[in-house]
């Protein structure tokens, strides 16, 4: 299981001047020549005055080192920070070339490394899994100001990978989508983050492990995900609850993460209604099983009495 750490990533302190940037800073992968460059700028409608920080393979190295073997980089973004309390946005603008990691994803992993009300816009010329691009936005984060845990940010990528791994799974499943998923991952961390206001020590384990149950069962998730994806999730959300972001704003956190619930249930409350569906359906089936059951019982105590 891998713990919080006091590390940082950058010298926030250094940079403090920029820490309420209002204008978005263009994220731009290194490898573009100048024709995908262009390309890129138009998809993600950037301005050639904008602000701009290059990202390469060691950045990604230096933020999510275990994103795989990424020869060259690609993906490009935005970042813009928005007013307190408003959450943190994700938008996919090249959404047939973002082949792996959803805008639910990129949010809920965000928001695990720290991150806090900020619009992110992401895109890639080229056909890529996304993975990379938690480098880029972190890096783009700190240099306006916003120091991040270098430990808290392994964690999001860890999360987004798996996450995106255990959706690609269940992919086609009865009442299972991504959206409803993350909404419980989100609903997850905000019920985590309102105990953890709650008490001074941390919480432990079988609180997590409680939690994560209680919000999957009651979210549909319960009978689509294995035990070991259930175990996953319950690594990945224990990670969470040591994280530098967690332990010093829990209060925060939770407004993050619930901002996020609101958006998915806003935007696609369909689905998550058709996962929440599908424990009505199997709780309304299973009382009129235990109910016939019941009464066969009751007729056999009958006789069993009459002729005993």
């Amino acid at each position: 299981m891998i713990l919080g750490s006091t590390a940082t990533l950058g010298h926030a302190e250094e940079k403090v001047e920029n820490k309420d940037f209002s204008d978005p800073v263009f994220i731009q992968g290194a490898d573009l020549n100048n024709e995908q460059l262009k390309e890129t700028k138009e998809k993600l409608n950037v301005d050639n005055d904008e602000d701009t920080i290059k990202v390469d393979v060691n950045d990604v190295s230096k933020y999510v080192p275990n994103s795989g073997n990424l020869n060259n980089i690609y993906s490009s973004g935005t970042i813009e920070k928005k007013n307190f309390g408003s959450g943190v946005d994700v938008t996919i603008d090249t959404p047939d070339t973002i082949q792996k990691v959803t805008k639910e994803q990129y949010t809920n992993s965000a928001i695990t490394a720290g991150m806090k009300n900020v619009n992110i816009h992401i895109a890639s010329v080229e056909a890529v899994t996304g993975e990379g691009a938690l480098a880029g936005i972190s890096k783009a984060y700190e240099e306006k100001g916003h120091s991040l845990n270098q430990q808290d940010v392994q964690n999001a990528n860890k999360e987004m990978q798996d996450i995106s791994n255990i959706s690609d799974e269940n992919q086609g499943k009865d009442g299972y989508s991504d959206e409803a998923l993350n909404g419980s991952i989100a609903d997850i961390k905000e019920q985590l983050a309102d105990i953890q206001k709650k008490q001074d020590d941390q919480l432990t384990e079988k609180q997590v492990e409680d939690i994560v149950n209680k919000v999957l069962d009651d979210r549909g998730m319960n009978n689509v995900l294995s035990d070991g994806q259930k175990q996953t999730i319950t690594n990945n959300m224990y990670n969470v609850t040591q994280s530098n972001s967690f332990k010093e704003d829990p209060k925060e956190f939770g407004k993050q993460a619930s901002k996020l619930l609101s958006k998915i249930k806003k935007d696609h409350g369909d689905l998550l209604d058709k996962a929440q569906d599908k424990v009505n359906d199997k709780g309304f089936w299973e009382k009129i099983v235990e109910t016939i059951k019941n009464f066969i019982q009751a007729i056999i105590d009958f006789f069993k009495n009459l002729f005993g």
